[in-house]
């Protein structure tokens, strides 16, 4: 096998490499929620069952200073057992409801419930995101040996002289259209896993580098960054309620995990737009989660 074939070797890896650096940090993001969701979560059930067992003996010991008297009605025993002068009655279901009844506690123990229930559906939505996203990867990879395994079986029918190069970013971008001056482009900020919208300014097809302009009007910055770094943005196609996606959250230029909540639609003034639920995007105030609505143009699927 010539060296060629052992570079593209390397091309596969380093590629996969590359779509694995932004992972670990969202992995570790969705655990490490997961992880304090479970540790809330089970204070809310040891309090839930603290009231319970508490109110239990309660119940028990207000029903045992209960006294029969000659099979025809009860009257409650006093602390100091004087029973002489504490009256016989007959009471009612009602009656006997009310005498061990306490409203307040059972409201507690209901609204324990409530949020242990609610935190627990929360922790299966983000365990089901976190295994999409690992999918995704997984996807990814067998798709790239699938690719691999065919060219070496091409290289082995066509002699060691034969080269294929797996396509870079920056060729499979040529192959949909040469990047273009204004094009909108999502870019990883160098030394981190985020991702900003950004404005081609150049491309060189040659070494693959873009020179891209900061999207955020308050910000002038201007970054020079490999094609392993840029994703032209183009309008999705195929997208399907349930879909994980990233997106521009609005007022922002920057990228977060979401959710396709609804299918794109027209917007008023033209172009589309999608319907998406922003991974913890809960209202401060209420705890409920909104669902936002972003131009379909800076909507891209994970990076990863």
């Amino acid at each position: 096998m010539s060296s060629g074939s052992l570079v593209d070797g390397e091309t596969y890896l380093e590629g996969f490499i590359e779509s694995l650096s932004t992972l670990p940090a969202e992995l570790r993001r969705n655990l490490d929620l997961m992880k304090d969701m479970d540790g809330s979560c089970s204070t809310l059930m040891d309090e839930t069952m603290r009231l319970q067992l508490d109110y239990i003996r309660r119940v028990e010991d207000k029903i045992g200073r209960l006294e029969v008297v000659d099979g025809e009605g009860v009257r409650v025993l006093s602390n100091n057992d004087d029973i002489r002068k504490l009256p016989v009655v007959i009471p009612t279901t009602e009656e006997l409801m009310a005498y061990v009844h306490e409203p307040t506690t059972l409201s507690q123990i209901e609204s324990l419930r409530a949020d242990s229930l609610q935190q627990a559906e929360e922790k299966v939505e983000i365990a089901k995101q976190t295994y999409k996203m690992i999918d995704n990867l997984y996807q990814k990879l067998d798709a790239d040996l699938r690719q691999r395994e065919m060219e070496l079986s091409l290289s082995t029918r066509n002699g060691p002289d034969f080269h294929h190069h797996h396509p870079s970013n920056a060729t499979a971008t040529m192959n949909q259209g040469a990047p273009k001056l204004n094009d909108l482009a999502a870019i990883q900020v160098p030394g981190t896993s985020d991702w900003i919208l950004a404005k081609v300014v150049t491309h060189d097809p040659k070494t693959g580098m873009f020179t891209l302009s900061d999207e955020d009007v308050e910000s002038n910055k201007v970054f020079n960054l490999p094609a392993s770094s840029v994703i032209i943005l183009e309008r999705m196609r195929n997208i399907r309620s349930g879909d994980v996606v990233f997106a521009v959250y609005p007022d922002t230029t920057s990228f977060y995990q979401g959710t396709i909540a609804q299918q794109p639609r027209k917007a008023a003034g033209g172009g589309m737009f999608v319907t998406i639920t922003f991974l913890d995007d809960e209202d401060a105030a209420t705890g409920e989660t909104h669902d936002k609505a972003v131009l379909l143009k800076h909507v891209m699927s994970p990076p990863y």
